[in-house]
């Protein structure tokens, strides 16, 4: 059985909550990782590689090294209450100087290990559509086709191998047990070993729960996403060319808002749903705040 208990509606509610009290911080924290993320995105509209995986991930991997920074920093405030800048006294001793030594190994390691888990998903996708399509330089668009259902009198466009199925199972059940490595960069901002992390979380339900709750962080976010991509597009819809671009542009820029938003509070609720295990400070996490109290 799982060792893995947590209250599903806490751990999300802690999410949103947590990020909201923290905004003016998290304003100051993600600025900067922000604009680089926005500007590699540009950069992946203007050299035309939005439908190039493996180059894709390249030019997005220095604003995923960003958000990472911030996630890492986030992270180091929830479980310590260590919050970015850092002020120095004068004079430090060598009690301070250990202190500050466990911080930036936890943010390098939480950073590091968020920028691998990011290009591993580009690999996982790249090579996904290679084996399923026969073609590892498909792009986006062209899967895209494929996937359709074919019209009436239309033949079909994948042909799918028989014997691909179970290995295709396998697979995915590999793959969603897997979905908890996605986190481990939580326990390594706390310095925690990767084995103690697995086996916490050990058995398949724990999967199955993390699962259940990222989406529900990230579905509230996503849903305002698209309202809001409905009215800019509906916004400069009739201009032509030159109001669609401008569109794209602005939407790129709250598609990076939104994606950060998913990741700090998904990572908040994450953090609340793994407490009971983390290393961190005795004096926080230790109830759930309510509502116009203290945080």
């Amino acid at each position: 059985m799982s060792q893995f208990n947590f209250n599903m509606m806490d751990s999300a509610g802690y999410g949103f909550y947590r990020v909201w009290v923290e905004r003016a911080y998290l304003l100051k924290l993600a600025t900067i990782p922000l604009l680089i993320k926005f500007a590699c995105m540009i950069a992946v509209m203007v050299l035309g590689v939005d439908n190039n995986i493996l180059r894709q991930g390249l030019i997005l991997f220095p604003g995923v090294l960003a958000e990472g920074w911030v996630l890492a920093q986030f992270l180091r405030t929830l479980l310590k209450g260590e919050r970015w800048p850092t002020v120095l006294p004068a004079e430090i001793d060598d009690t301070l100087l250990d202190r500050l030594l466990l911080r930036a190994r936890g943010i390098v390691a939480a950073t590091l290990a968020y920028g691998l888990i990011a290009l591993g998903l580009y690999l996982v996708r790249y090579f996904s559509f290679g084996l399923m399509f026969g073609d590892f330089n498909a792009s986006q668009e062209e899967v895209a086709t494929l996937l359709r259902p074919p019209e009436a009198g239309e033949d079909p466009k994948i042909n799918v191998n028989p014997l691909m199925f179970f290995p295709l199972i396998a697979a995915s059940v590999a793959l969603f047990w897997a979905f908890r490595l996605l986190w481990v960069y939580i326990p390594l901002s706390a310095l925690m070993p990767v084995e103690d992390y697995l086996k916490k979380v050990g058995g398949m339900m724990s999967s199955v729960k993390m699962v259940v709750l990222y989406f529900c962080t990230m579905t509230p976010i996503m849903f305002v996403m698209i309202i809001i991509s409905n009215v800019i597009f509906g916004a400069f819809g009739g201009v032509g060319e030159d109001g669609e671009s401008i569109a794209r542009f602005i939407m790129v820029f709250f598609a990076v808002i939104a994606d950060t938003l998913v990741g700090l509070v998904s990572t908040a609720a994450f953090v609340w749903a793994m407490k009971d295990f983390l290393p961190k400070n005795p004096e926080l996490l230790k109830e759930l705040p309510k509502l116009g109290g203290d945080k």
